[in-house]
């Protein structure tokens, strides 16, 4: 079927630098892309309309969708995504038919050539003016970052870790864990709003007392380099405490996680600084914090990004109560060659 608007997909040719800028917010302007249903936000070039053209940055698009995007200058040839399963091109220098095409320094593809060549669903939605993508597979899939540490995992259970300022009540959660006490990781009310009846809650071993009373029967205690099984979801705790200040002693023995949902490690660091135990962690993605303060500040994050280098990195622990999205994009031109960092809100 013919789309009633055609929708383009814009690949930035700034391919300067470790990592490339990522967020997953509302896009400014009348047009959107959603991939896996989460709406991306564009911080460099935005969503724009011509006539009956939609325009939109695809290298964003690409690395969402869990693929490697690599702009070759001495060929002018683009390669998006690994191995036998990757395409490669070379863009015309002006608009011919739906070919690639280059424009003002920036490739332009079809949506058409997501699906195609890409292997993902694309629809134009055009009540919503959204461009639609669904992966088969995807390492973000059904992740989503809220205020501070706040992450939602949607798979074969519904998983939150840290919620805080929770928006209404969605009541969903199989399991939560908690990685500190600290009243912007730890709060029943907090719980409440996303926990289902039944939940399972995780919980540091050495403060379960903290739970009495709270109406949650189902809990399991958290001890550093332990692993365990939830509700049939496998997790390890790891170490989370800082070595420059006093805000989360090593003794307390609060943790981090690496969560394994569907097939894909997660790893939730908690408050931490960069640590020892960091060179045995071994994950898909990795959510490090970066507000500085109270945990790492955006130089010794990004260290721990390189050692740990996991395929996808997301900042977290920012702009809520300390740090800067300036913090965030910083942290950003710091991450080596091989790691794909992404902007999860603003």
């Amino acid at each position: 079927m013919r789309l009633s608007v055609t929708v383009l997909l814009v690949l930035l040719l700034s391919f300067s630098g470790a990592g490339a800028i990522f967020a997953a917010e509302e896009a400014s302007g009348a047009a959107t892309v959603q991939v896996d249903g989460r709406t991306i936000v564009f911080p460099d070039a935005k969503p724009y309309s011509v006539s009956a053209s939609v325009y939109v940055p695809v290298r964003i698009v690409a690395e969402n969708m869990g693929l490697p995007v690599v702009w070759d200058a001495s060929t002018t040839s683009v390669r998006i995504g690994e191995g036998s399963a990757s395409v490669t091109f070379k863009p015309d220098n002006a608009v011919n038919g739906n070919k690639p095409f280059l424009k003002d320094g920036r490739v332009y593809v079809e949506l058409s050539f997501i699906q195609d060549k890409l292997g993902a669903a694309a629809v134009w939605n055009k009540q919503k003016l959204t461009a639609e993508v669904t992966t088969k597979s995807n390492v973000l899939k059904g992740v989503q970052l809220f205020k501070q540490s706040m992450v939602k995992l949607t798979g074969d259970k519904v998983i939150y870790v840290d919620p805080y300022k929770v928006d209404g009540e969605p009541k969903d959660g199989d399991i939560i864990f908690i990685t500190h006490t600290h009243g912007d990781h730890f709060n029943l009310a907090e719980i409440g709003k996303v926990a289902k009846k039944g939940a399972t809650i995780v919980f540091p071993a050495n403060e379960l007392d903290k739970l009495a009373g709270s109406g949650f029967d189902k809990v399991i205690g958290a001890k550093p380099n332990e692993s365990g099984t939830a509700l049939g979801i496998s997790y390890k705790a790891v170490p989370a405490y800082n070595t420059q200040t006093a805000n989360h002693p090593k003794d307390k023995a609060w943790v981090g996680y690496i969560i394994t949902l569907n097939g894909v490690k997660y790893y939730m660091a908690g408050d931490t600084d960069l640590i020892p135990e960091m060179k045995d962690i071994q994950a898909d993605v990795a959510f490090l914090p970066m507000g500085g303060k109270f945990t790492m500040a955006y130089e010794e994050a990004a260290k721990a990004a390189n050692l740990i280098h996991p395929k996808v990195v997301v900042p977290y622990h920012y702009a809520d109560v300390v740090g800067t999205r300036e913090d965030a994009i910083h942290f950003i031109d710091l991450i080596e060659p091989g790691i794909t960092a992404i902007l999860m809100k603003e």
